[in-house]
């Protein structure tokens, strides 16, 4: 990408956030934007309040499907009019040169008009803009191909290869997976944020803690982790478990497969160190991921992620037996395992002495000079 401008005069940064919704890439553009502004640039936030009409609308042909979607998110906003993640704009001294504007679906071009370069991060936002700013100003992370999700392979794959500005990958697994059409697309790993990431000079090695958290993203995913969690109940009936709901309908599922187990859910950024510093281990159990932000929280806080290797950006961090433990297609010798190592005080305490060292490349503070190092703006 060739910015028009050079590093000395970018001193303004539009990013554009996939939906009002406390996502992973919602999250990491608050950390970007925090980031930013410390390093003394102009922030400009645009919120969609009706997002996703790319996906549903413009190639599914489905306005009802999206309306069940968006509307949701409307209406969260209409009843507290703030941005999902607005919290994390305020952790330092910067946040006056951080504004938030809301949009209905994508910012005009005279919203635009007087940034320097702008941040995306999805398809849907890369078609919405490619005509409103100048793409070779625009930055494009790549949190995961979304025909995973979406479908539309050949045509997501051309819109990645015509794009005229820089591209850049949240973790291995992405870099590979489009290596096909995108030669050699710089990394840079998502941060935590800045309340999780101070945890891990902090945290309490020895402190008492409950045993086990799993994350309940979707049915499919969670009802993989509920088979663990029962497995292990009936060997070590004492288990403690929570269940923290992320998504629609999640609790549902959750309470119709667990019933009666403790559930959380629309955690604020301290609730959810509260919540990772109060449990031994989390069990994460996706089977795909573009980078797979909570096992990483977690290990900001003591807590020991239970993950699959090849998931998300794990190769960058988790190291079996040593900070993570890995999940494998045999349930028994997995909760057999998980079983020692809560019972085991001592082992806990060594996992948790070394996960602050595994996590150093996901540290907050310098998030948004990489991204623009690695975009050729720095």
């Amino acid at each position: 990408m060739s910015f028009s401008h050079s590093s000395n005069h970018i001193k303004s940064v539009g990013i554009v956030v996939p939906a009002n919704i406390r996502g992973g890439p919602e999250k990491a553009s608050a950390i970007l934007a925090s980031s930013l502004a410390e390093a003394g640039y102009r922030v400009v936030i645009f919120v969609p309040i009706l997002p996703w009409y790319y996906y549903f609308v413009s190639l599914d042909k489905n306005p009802l499907m999206w309306l069940r979607y968006s509307l949701p998110i409307l209406r969260r906003w209409l009843r507290k009019r703030e941005f999902a993640f607005s919290e994390l704009l305020d952790q330092k001294n910067s946040r006056s040169r951080i504004s938030v504007k809301f949009v209905l679906r994508y910012a005009s071009k005279r919203q635009l008009k007087g940034l320097d370069c702008l941040y995306v991060d999805s398809i849907a936002q890369v078609y919405d803009y490619r005509h409103r700013f100048p793409q070779q100003r625009q930055i494009y992370l790549l949190w995961h191909p979304e025909e995973h999700s979406h479908g539309h392979a050949e045509k997501f794959k051309e819109i990645r290869k015509s794009f005229s500005g820089k591209i850049i990958v949240a973790s291995p697994v992405i870099a590979k997976q489009v290596s096909d059409h995108i030669a050699n697309p710089p990394l840079v790993p998502a941060p935590i944020s800045l309340n999780l990431w101070e945890q891990r000079e902090i945290f309490d090695v020895n402190a008492s803690r409950k045993d086990i958290l799993l994350l309940w993203k979707n049915n499919q995913h969670g009802n993989v982790g509920a088979d663990i969690v029962k497995a292990l109940k009936a060997i070590r009936p004492r288990t403690s478990v929570t269940v923290w709901c992320w998504g629609l309908g999640t609790r549902d599922g959750a309470l119709a497969a667990l019933p009666g187990v403790v559930t959380v859910e629309n955690l604020t950024e301290s609730q959810l160190r509260d919540l990772y510093l109060n449990h031994s281990l989390l069990i994460f159990p996706s089977e795909f991921e573009g980078f797979g932000m909570p096992p990483i929280e977690a290990l900001a806080c003591g807590c020991i992620p239970v993950l699959r290797p090849d998931v998300g950006a794990a190769e960058l961090y988790a190291k079996d037996g040593e900070n993570s433990l890995f999940m494998n297609n045999d349930l028994a010798a997995l909760v057999k395992r998980l079983a020692s190592v809560l019972d085991s005080p001592e082992r806990l305490r060594t996992m948790r002495k070394a996960a602050p060292a595994s996590i150093l490349k996901f540290d907050p503070n310098t998030y948004g000079p990489r991204i623009l190092m690695a975009a050729g703006v720095e």
